[in-house]
């Protein structure tokens, strides 16, 4: 089947835009860890110390107001990411209630563990929260709002990682028993980590009980970031677009407006964004616009681009651009072209058999197993390419609102492997498309014997087959109980199953099916012993992996050729 993969590779890279009005700099934001920004418009990090090996946990954040005027934490959060971490950690300080930061004045979060001169603002615990810093890479960031979510004010990374904040370049780690220090006293601001920081030899905390250091030129910045919660959709879903919006001082912002194009999800190319308590906002009057957006029932899978542009009325604008990743098939890679066959649907009532659409795989949830009942992708030498595994285990963010997200850690200890069903190998075209197979939906407790084992033989042989010219749709899962981990929220199935049907490369799929077609399946025992490594040992027919779930496989072909090519037994 003919495949067009180039705009997927290129929009799955996150995008961010700037542009300077008149005498002013704007900023855009994105929530990518790694976007590059302009200058912050008020706040922050001025001064880090993370874990080193002379003192792990003696760690301190230290902020500065660098603008014109006082700033008001309440609503701020700070937050880390690790170097193997996808999602923030912490938070390391949180405001709920009205805190002051005059202009020049600093601000400093310590951990319970620190033993510096300065008396810490506000502390955080380091081990309960397991937000402990590394002392050789990782990144900081303040976000207004939210954790994940809020609008990233400012950002600092150190080390040489990829997959945490950042602006520009990271700077070097401090090295035992020193810190990194922001430039001409807290207030160098290019949005270039290495260009702004160097060492403190000593570090040299500073708290509100140190003499405030006002920075010239504050002010001058409109500021601006846009966001969307979720920022994956599934089709007729929707997505609450946010455009945070901090007003220049000098000259004082009047007349902000936030208007966006909206057509790649559906919507308006002048779409105006509100701060009137309607169309999603939540508070009126904040500088904080936004849209409620719905996603077409009918939206193929996909990167779509929101872009946006914030003004004022003395000429500064912003433009923004927001990411919002459609999780549906990609257009001709829909796995369940043969039939759905458990019937998911996409209906939250339906807990037990939910249906579940990404680029690169589907799935049918069991919100009370905490596991897949099925996962179906289709598999071509298009998929295979050279990304590296990313093993970044998490929870699946796309599961309803209050339902049980599995953690990377609710395996540990369990003595059962995080099993994928769709592999990581078969997904290796994009770091995008790889991240994805590292979803905790896509994963059952497996034994090690039958995951790194038959198991592992038989995905080898499938990508064999897949660089040999041929597509194969392949559906997976688990089958029967025999305990539970995690507190028992994640059922631990008996056996495991796969049923393949594979076609020379070509178009239009299900009219190609004959009763020639090969379609056979494999069942391995979850249970020790498991005596043989060869996939071959445990091939049975379509029919009885349809006797063993109850489900109805490849439902869409004409039933005698169906029937024919589910009862044949396979000996290639």
């Amino acid at each position: 089947m003919k495949k067009y993969l180039l705009g997927l590779l290129v929009l799955s890279l996150a995008a961010a835009g700037f542009l300077g009005s008149n005498t002013t700099t704007a900023e855009s934001v994105t929530l990518t860890p790694q976007s590059p920004l302009l200058p912050s418009p008020n706040i922050v990090i001025s001064q880090i110390q993370p874990g080193t090996t002379a003192l792990p946990n003696d760690e301190f954040i230290e902020l500065h107001n660098i603008g014109a005027a006082p700033v008001d934490l309440n609503g701020y959060v700070v937050v880390y990411r690790s170097a193997s971490g996808t999602t923030d950690v912490g938070p390391m300080a949180a405001w709920t209630t009205s805190t002051i930061i005059q202009p020049g004045q600093f601000y400093l979060i310590a951990s319970t563990s620190y033993t510096g001169s300065a008396t810490p603002d506000i502390q955080y615990n380091n081990t309960s929260c397991s937000c402990s810093l590394s002392a050789t890479q990782g990144g900081l960031a303040i976000r207004q709002g939210a954790v994940n979510f809020g609008t990233v004010i400012d950002a600092v990374g150190w080390g040489g990682a990829t997959n945490i904040f950042f602006e520009g370049t990271r700077t070097i780690a401090p090295g035992s028993g020193n810190s990194q220090g922001r430039l001409n006293t807290g207030c160098q601001d290019t949005d270039n980590n290495l260009n702004d920081f160097s060492t403190l030899i000593p570090f040299s905390p500073r708290s509100t009980a140190t003499a405030p250091f006002a920075c010239a030129g504050g002010g001058t910045t409109l500021f601006a970031a846009m966001s969307a919660n979720p920022a994956t959709v599934i089709p007729g879903g929707s997505t609450l677009l946010t455009v945070t919006v901090i007003p220049a001082t000098t000259p004082p912002s009047t007349g902000i407006t936030v208007v966006g194009d909206l057509t790649q999800i559906g919507g308006s190319a002048t779409q105006s964004f509100f701060d009137d308590g309607t169309n999603g906002d939540e508070t009126a009057g904040d500088n904080v616009f936004s849209i409620f957006a719905p996603i077409p029932a009918n939206a193929t899978g996909g990167v779509k681009v929101v872009t946006a542009t914030a003004a004022d009325a003395q000429a500064r604008t912003v433009p923004l651009t927001q990411n919002i990743t459609v999780s549906a098939p990609l257009p001709d890679e829909d796995p369940l072209i043969f039939g759905n066959p458990s019937n998911a649907t996409a209906n939250i009532a339906n807990e037990t058999n939910y249906l579940m659409q990404k680029p690169q795989y589907s799935l049918s949830y069991h919100r009370t197993n905490g596991r897949p009942n099925w996962v179906a992708w289709r598999l071509d030498s298009s998929w295979i390419g050279g990304a590296p595994r990313q093993d970044d285990y998490r929870p699946d963010p796309a599961l309803p609102a209050g339902w049980y997200q599995v953690q990377d850690n609710d395996y540990s200890g369990s003595g059962y492997d995080r099993g994928h069903m769709c592999p990581s190998g078969d997904r290796t075209r994009s770091i995008p498309d790889n991240s994805a197979t590292f979803l905790m939906t896509n994963f059952v407790p497996q034994l090690a014997a039958n995951n790194q084992g038959p198991w592992n033989d038989f995905e080898n042989y499938c990508r064999t087959l897949a660089t040999q010219g041929n597509e194969i749709y392949i559906i997976t899962g688990p089958s029967g109980t025999i305990g539970t981990i995690a507190a028992g929220r994640v059922a631990v199935p008996a056996v495991t199953w796969k049923v393949v049907l594979v076609l020379p490369n070509g178009t239009n799929d299900l009219s190609r099916v004959t009763r020639a077609t090969r379609a056979f399946g494999i069942i391995v025992s979850n249970q020790p012993p498991i005596n043989s490594n060869a996939w071959r040992n445990y091939r049975v027919t379509v029919d009885q992996v349809e006797n063993l779930t109850g489900y109805n496989f490849f439902s869409n072909i004409p039933k005698i050729t169906q029937e024919l090519i589910e009862r044949k037994r396979d000996k290639q």
